[in-house]
Protein backbone atom coordinates (compact mmCIF):
# COMPACT_ATOMS: atom_id res chain seq x y z
CA UNK A 1 0.00 0.00 0.00
CA UNK A 2 1.21 3.52 -0.77
CA UNK A 3 1.80 5.61 2.33
CA UNK A 4 -0.41 8.73 2.54
CA UNK A 5 1.42 11.96 1.80
CA UNK A 6 2.15 14.31 4.68
CA UNK A 7 1.09 17.19 2.46
CA UNK A 8 -2.48 16.08 1.79
CA UNK A 9 -4.92 18.96 1.33
CA UNK A 10 -8.05 18.36 3.39
CA UNK A 11 -10.31 20.44 1.18
CA UNK A 12 -9.30 18.55 -1.96
CA UNK A 13 -9.70 15.24 -0.16
CA UNK A 14 -13.25 16.15 0.89
CA UNK A 15 -14.20 17.09 -2.66
CA UNK A 16 -12.89 13.80 -3.99
CA UNK A 17 -14.63 11.85 -1.22
CA UNK A 18 -17.93 13.53 -2.14
CA UNK A 19 -17.32 12.84 -5.82
CA UNK A 20 -16.68 9.16 -5.16
CA UNK A 21 -19.81 8.95 -3.01
CA UNK A 22 -21.92 10.38 -5.84
CA UNK A 23 -20.46 7.79 -8.18
CA UNK A 24 -21.17 4.89 -5.82
CA UNK A 25 -24.73 6.00 -5.12
CA UNK A 26 -25.51 7.08 -8.68
CA UNK A 27 -26.32 10.54 -7.40
CA UNK A 28 -27.44 12.03 -4.10
CA UNK A 29 -28.73 15.18 -2.40
CA UNK A 30 -26.89 17.45 0.00
CA UNK A 31 -28.51 16.01 3.14
CA UNK A 32 -27.78 12.41 2.15
CA UNK A 33 -24.15 13.16 1.37
CA UNK A 34 -23.72 15.10 4.62
CA UNK A 35 -25.28 12.37 6.76
CA UNK A 36 -23.36 9.55 5.09
CA UNK A 37 -19.96 11.24 5.13
CA UNK A 38 -20.35 12.97 8.48
CA UNK A 39 -19.98 16.49 7.13
CA UNK A 40 -22.07 19.58 7.67
CA UNK A 41 -24.61 20.40 4.99
CA UNK A 42 -23.02 23.81 4.42
CA UNK A 43 -19.63 22.18 3.79
CA UNK A 44 -21.12 19.61 1.40
CA UNK A 45 -23.07 22.30 -0.44
CA UNK A 46 -19.91 24.39 -0.91
CA UNK A 47 -17.97 21.45 -2.31
CA UNK A 48 -20.81 20.41 -4.60
CA UNK A 49 -21.27 23.95 -5.89
CA UNK A 50 -17.56 24.11 -6.72
CA UNK A 51 -17.67 20.73 -8.45
CA UNK A 52 -20.68 21.84 -10.49
CA UNK A 53 -18.95 25.09 -11.48
CA UNK A 54 -15.87 23.13 -12.57
CA UNK A 55 -17.97 20.72 -14.63
CA UNK A 56 -17.31 17.55 -12.65
CA UNK A 57 -20.84 17.31 -11.22
CA UNK A 58 -24.31 18.08 -12.60
CA UNK A 59 -27.26 19.35 -10.56
CA UNK A 60 -30.91 18.67 -11.34
CA UNK A 61 -34.00 18.51 -9.13
CA UNK A 62 -31.94 18.72 -5.92
CA UNK A 63 -29.85 15.73 -6.96
CA UNK A 64 -26.15 15.83 -7.80
CA UNK A 65 -24.53 13.40 -10.25
CA UNK A 66 -21.02 12.86 -11.56
CA UNK A 67 -20.71 14.40 -15.01
CA UNK A 68 -19.05 12.99 -18.13
CA UNK A 69 -16.04 15.26 -17.72
CA UNK A 70 -14.21 12.56 -15.81
CA UNK A 71 -15.00 10.14 -18.64
CA UNK A 72 -13.43 12.54 -21.13
CA UNK A 73 -10.31 12.89 -19.01
CA UNK A 74 -10.01 9.16 -18.41
CA UNK A 75 -10.77 8.32 -22.03
CA UNK A 76 -8.05 10.64 -23.26
CA UNK A 77 -5.56 9.17 -20.80
CA UNK A 78 -6.48 5.64 -21.89
CA UNK A 79 -6.19 6.46 -25.58
CA UNK A 80 -2.71 7.89 -25.08
CA UNK A 81 -1.51 4.77 -23.25
CA UNK A 82 1.07 2.74 -25.23
CA UNK A 83 -0.40 -0.38 -23.62
CA UNK A 84 -3.84 0.37 -25.04
CA UNK A 85 -2.46 1.38 -28.42
CA UNK A 86 -0.54 -1.90 -28.64
CA UNK A 87 -3.43 -4.08 -27.47
CA UNK A 88 -6.64 -2.69 -28.96
CA UNK A 89 -6.48 -4.44 -32.34
CA UNK A 90 -5.42 -7.74 -30.76
CA UNK A 91 -8.31 -7.48 -28.30
CA UNK A 92 -10.85 -7.31 -31.12
CA UNK A 93 -9.30 -10.30 -32.88
CA UNK A 94 -9.07 -12.35 -29.67
CA UNK A 95 -12.71 -11.67 -28.76
CA UNK A 96 -13.82 -12.71 -32.26
CA UNK A 97 -11.67 -15.87 -32.31
CA UNK A 98 -12.80 -17.14 -28.90
CA UNK A 99 -16.37 -15.77 -28.72
CA UNK A 100 -15.27 -14.51 -25.32
CA UNK A 101 -14.86 -11.26 -23.43
CA UNK A 102 -11.38 -9.73 -23.54
CA UNK A 103 -10.20 -7.23 -20.95
CA UNK A 104 -7.06 -5.14 -20.69
CA UNK A 105 -5.63 -4.26 -17.27
CA UNK A 106 -3.04 -1.63 -16.42
CA UNK A 107 -0.76 -2.30 -13.45
CA UNK A 108 -0.85 0.67 -11.09
CA UNK A 109 1.21 -0.02 -7.99
CA UNK A 110 -0.49 -2.88 -6.13
CA UNK A 111 -3.69 -2.59 -8.18
CA UNK A 112 -4.97 -3.68 -11.59
CA UNK A 113 -7.15 -1.17 -13.43
CA UNK A 114 -9.35 -2.30 -16.31
CA UNK A 115 -8.91 0.16 -19.16
CA UNK A 116 -10.56 -1.61 -22.12
CA UNK A 117 -12.97 -4.42 -22.97
CA UNK A 118 -14.05 -6.21 -26.14
CA UNK A 119 -16.78 -8.80 -26.67
CA UNK A 120 -19.90 -9.86 -24.80
CA UNK A 121 -22.03 -12.89 -24.04
CA UNK A 122 -25.10 -13.23 -21.78
CA UNK A 123 -24.33 -13.84 -18.14
CA UNK A 124 -20.76 -12.55 -18.16
CA UNK A 125 -19.84 -10.92 -14.85
CA UNK A 126 -19.93 -7.17 -15.32
CA UNK A 127 -16.81 -5.04 -14.97
CA UNK A 128 -16.61 -1.28 -15.35
CA UNK A 129 -13.93 0.65 -17.21
CA UNK A 130 -11.62 2.28 -14.71
CA UNK A 131 -12.49 -0.30 -12.05
CA UNK A 132 -9.46 -0.70 -9.84
CA UNK A 133 -8.86 -3.99 -8.00
CA UNK A 134 -6.02 -5.06 -5.68
CA UNK A 135 -3.72 -7.51 -7.43
CA UNK A 136 -4.52 -10.11 -4.79
CA UNK A 137 -8.21 -10.01 -5.77
CA UNK A 138 -7.96 -10.05 -9.56
CA UNK A 139 -7.22 -12.84 -12.03
CA UNK A 140 -4.89 -10.34 -13.70
CA UNK A 141 -2.92 -10.01 -10.48
CA UNK A 142 -1.21 -13.43 -10.28
CA UNK A 143 0.20 -13.27 -13.80
CA UNK A 144 1.58 -9.79 -13.25
CA UNK A 145 3.09 -10.76 -9.91
CA UNK A 146 4.47 -14.01 -11.32
CA UNK A 147 6.06 -12.21 -14.26
CA UNK A 148 7.46 -9.54 -11.95
CA UNK A 149 8.92 -12.27 -9.73
CA UNK A 150 10.49 -13.98 -12.72
CA UNK A 151 12.11 -10.76 -13.93
CA UNK A 152 13.51 -10.24 -10.41
CA UNK A 153 14.84 -13.79 -10.12
CA UNK A 154 15.93 -14.09 -13.73
CA UNK A 155 14.57 -17.63 -13.79
CA UNK A 156 11.36 -19.38 -14.72
CA UNK A 157 10.53 -22.89 -13.58
CA UNK A 158 11.15 -25.76 -15.99
CA UNK A 159 8.68 -28.41 -17.04
CA UNK A 160 5.17 -28.42 -18.46
CA UNK A 161 1.92 -28.06 -16.56
CA UNK A 162 -1.27 -29.58 -17.85
CA UNK A 163 -2.94 -27.12 -20.18
CA UNK A 164 -5.84 -25.37 -18.53
CA UNK A 165 -5.04 -26.68 -15.03
CA UNK A 166 -6.88 -24.30 -12.68
CA UNK A 167 -4.76 -22.21 -10.35
CA UNK A 168 -5.19 -22.10 -6.60
CA UNK A 169 -8.06 -19.94 -5.40
CA UNK A 170 -5.84 -17.87 -3.10
CA UNK A 171 -3.64 -15.04 -4.29
CA UNK A 172 -1.27 -12.72 -2.48
CA UNK A 173 0.28 -9.35 -3.17
CA UNK A 174 3.94 -10.49 -3.34
CA UNK A 175 5.45 -13.53 -5.07
CA UNK A 176 8.11 -14.36 -2.50
CA UNK A 177 6.03 -15.16 0.58
CA UNK A 178 5.53 -18.95 0.73
CA UNK A 179 5.93 -22.23 -1.13
CA UNK A 180 2.25 -22.53 -2.07
CA UNK A 181 2.25 -19.20 -3.83
CA UNK A 182 5.61 -19.90 -5.44
CA UNK A 183 4.20 -23.20 -6.78
CA UNK A 184 1.31 -21.34 -8.31
CA UNK A 185 3.63 -18.86 -9.99
CA UNK A 186 5.75 -21.76 -11.27
CA UNK A 187 2.65 -23.20 -12.98
CA UNK A 188 1.92 -19.83 -14.53
CA UNK A 189 5.52 -19.59 -15.78
CA UNK A 190 5.40 -23.06 -17.34
CA UNK A 191 2.01 -22.60 -18.95
CA UNK A 192 2.42 -18.94 -19.84
CA UNK A 193 -0.94 -17.87 -18.42
CA UNK A 194 -3.17 -18.20 -15.37
CA UNK A 195 -6.55 -19.96 -15.37
CA UNK A 196 -9.52 -19.29 -13.14
CA UNK A 197 -13.00 -20.86 -13.06
CA UNK A 198 -15.84 -18.63 -11.92
CA UNK A 199 -17.22 -19.37 -8.45
CA UNK A 200 -20.78 -18.71 -9.67
CA UNK A 201 -20.70 -20.32 -13.12
CA UNK A 202 -18.59 -22.56 -15.33
CA UNK A 203 -17.02 -19.62 -17.15
CA UNK A 204 -13.24 -19.76 -17.42
CA UNK A 205 -10.84 -16.84 -17.51
CA UNK A 206 -7.33 -17.00 -18.95
CA UNK A 207 -4.84 -14.23 -18.12
CA UNK A 208 -1.41 -13.35 -19.47
CA UNK A 209 1.03 -10.66 -18.33
CA UNK A 210 2.17 -7.89 -20.67
CA UNK A 211 5.76 -6.74 -20.24
CA UNK A 212 8.20 -4.42 -21.92
CA UNK A 213 11.46 -5.74 -23.33
CA UNK A 214 13.29 -4.53 -20.20
CA UNK A 215 11.06 -6.79 -18.07
CA UNK A 216 8.85 -4.05 -16.61
CA UNK A 217 5.33 -5.46 -16.17
CA UNK A 218 2.81 -3.03 -17.64
CA UNK A 219 -0.44 -4.94 -17.30
CA UNK A 220 -2.34 -8.03 -18.31
CA UNK A 221 -4.69 -9.32 -20.99
CA UNK A 222 -7.54 -11.66 -20.05
CA UNK A 223 -10.14 -13.59 -22.00
CA UNK A 224 -13.25 -15.08 -20.38
CA UNK A 225 -15.15 -17.81 -22.22
CA UNK A 226 -18.49 -19.41 -21.24
CA UNK A 227 -18.45 -22.89 -19.77
CA UNK A 228 -20.30 -24.29 -22.77
CA UNK A 229 -17.67 -23.06 -25.23
CA UNK A 230 -16.77 -25.69 -27.83
CA UNK A 231 -13.07 -25.65 -26.97
CA UNK A 232 -12.39 -23.44 -23.94
CA UNK A 233 -8.77 -24.55 -23.54
CA UNK A 234 -7.88 -23.20 -26.98
CA UNK A 235 -8.61 -19.73 -25.57
CA UNK A 236 -5.37 -20.02 -23.59
CA UNK A 237 -3.38 -20.68 -26.76
CA UNK A 238 -5.05 -17.78 -28.55
CA UNK A 239 -4.31 -15.55 -25.57
CA UNK A 240 -0.60 -16.42 -25.65
CA UNK A 241 -0.42 -15.52 -29.33
CA UNK A 242 -2.13 -12.18 -28.66
CA UNK A 243 0.20 -11.43 -25.73
CA UNK A 244 3.25 -12.04 -27.90
CA UNK A 245 1.99 -9.67 -30.58
CA UNK A 246 1.08 -6.97 -28.04
CA UNK A 247 4.51 -7.18 -26.43
CA UNK A 248 6.14 -6.89 -29.85
CA UNK A 249 4.08 -3.75 -30.50
CA UNK A 250 5.08 -2.37 -27.09
CA UNK A 251 8.74 -2.93 -27.90
CA UNK A 252 8.35 -1.11 -31.20
CA UNK A 253 6.50 1.75 -29.53
CA UNK A 254 9.12 2.30 -26.84
CA UNK A 255 11.94 2.01 -29.35
CA UNK A 256 10.31 4.68 -31.51
CA UNK A 257 9.71 6.96 -28.50
CA UNK A 258 13.21 6.65 -27.07
CA UNK A 259 14.12 10.21 -28.05
CA UNK A 260 10.91 11.79 -26.71
CA UNK A 261 11.08 14.09 -23.71
CA UNK A 262 9.89 12.84 -20.27
CA UNK A 263 6.78 14.96 -20.71
CA UNK A 264 5.51 12.52 -23.32
CA UNK A 265 6.59 9.30 -21.61
CA UNK A 266 4.40 6.88 -19.67
CA UNK A 267 5.62 5.89 -16.23
CA UNK A 268 5.21 2.23 -15.34
CA UNK A 269 4.44 1.44 -11.69
CA UNK A 270 6.18 -1.93 -11.56
CA UNK A 271 6.93 -2.09 -7.86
Amino acid sequence: MTEPSRNRVGTTEKSLTILEHLQREDGAGVTEVANTLGMSKSTVHSHLTTLVDCGYVTHHDKQYHVSTKLLRLGGRLRDQSPLYQAARIEMKSLAAETDGVVRLYLKEGDDATMIAQEGYYPGIAERHLGERTPLAESIAGPVMLAEHGRSDDGNAADGNAAAGEPDDAETVAHPEVDDEVRDRFDRIHRRGYAVETSSTSSDRTFAGALSRRDGAVMGALTVTVPGDAASPLSAGDRLLEAVERVELSLTSWYDSQATFSPKHSWHVHSH
